[in-house]
């Protein structure tokens, strides 16, 4: 009986364009500040429309990769660059700053409320114990690229400090500075799953302000001391083509 092959269905060419530029930024061949060729050249290189190329651009430009200034051409932006190293803990402040964007954070929700039992597993904690929560976007150049979910155990503050948090908790940034200064305790190393989901999937206080289906990078942790005691638990949601990752990968010995 012959067995019959489902044919390969080939990408769109706008679809193929997007990811040959989303390639050459991400390789550096396209460096930040730097201006596209002309859409006309692309267009020949690409052997396509003009319209087609535009609907490619479109796109870079909606998940901000590039910029196009009227009358002045089309730009790679710094966003495009900002290179995330997993194996190693930034507070985000300084990772944004480190690629020539001016960082910033809004803080979307901050309240106390009782462990599930996933915040209770994650800390080491009673399920109903209480706890902090603070949700936030963090910007790079005034455009969101994380949406973080911070839990940590309310037992770890006085009251006065928990008050306080309450009414400013913009004062937690950066946040591993805060740890250590305010209550002591140095983030030594996490613990992290990472999955792709769907932004609608994302835990995060108020739906995030892109498509529901847009493919959302999710890295959920819990960091600890130097000891190995918990010291808080983290969502973060990396919005698709916001940055790249980095991570070093080792062979085993043999």
């Amino acid at each position: 009986m012959d067995i019959q092959e489902t044919p390969v269905r080939q990408q769109p060419l706008t679809r193929q364009i997007e990811q040959i530029l989303i390639e050459r930024i991400s390789s550096g061949k396209y460096l930040a500040d730097s201006q596209l060729p002309a859409e006309v050249d692309l267009a020949i290189e690409f052997n396509v429309s003009r319209a087609t190329l535009r609907s490619a651009l479109n796109t870079l430009a909606t998940r901000g990769m590039i910029v196009r200034r009227h009358g002045g051409g089309t730009f790679v932006t710094r966003l495009a660059h900002i290179s995330n190293p997993l194996d190693r803990a930034i507070d985000f402040h300084d990772l944004i700053s480190n690629y020539c964007c001016e960082p910033s954070f809004r803080q979307e929700y901050c309240g106390l409320e009782s462990a599930n039992a996933v915040m209770a597993e994650a800390l080491n904690m009673s399920v109903g114990g209480q706890v902090l929560v603070s949700h936030k976007v963090f910007t790079a150049d005034s455009d969101a690229i994380i949406f973080c979910v911070n839990t940590i155990e309310a037992r770890l503050f006085s009251a006065d400090m928990l008050a306080q948090l309450l009414a400013e908790p913009a004062m937690m940034e950066p946040f591993f500075e805060f740890l250590e200064q305010e209550i002591g305790l140095r983030v030594e190393y996490f613990v992290a799953s990472i999955r792709p989901i769907s932004a609608r999937k994302c835990r995060f206080h108020t739906a995030l302000p892109i498509p529901a289906n847009t493919p959302i990078l999710e890295i959920s942790e819990v960091a600890y001391t130097v000891e190995g005691r918990p010291i808080f638990h983290s969502f973060e949601y990396h919005p698709e083509n916001k940055m790249s990752f980095e991570l070093i990968r080792r062979r085993l010995p043999r």
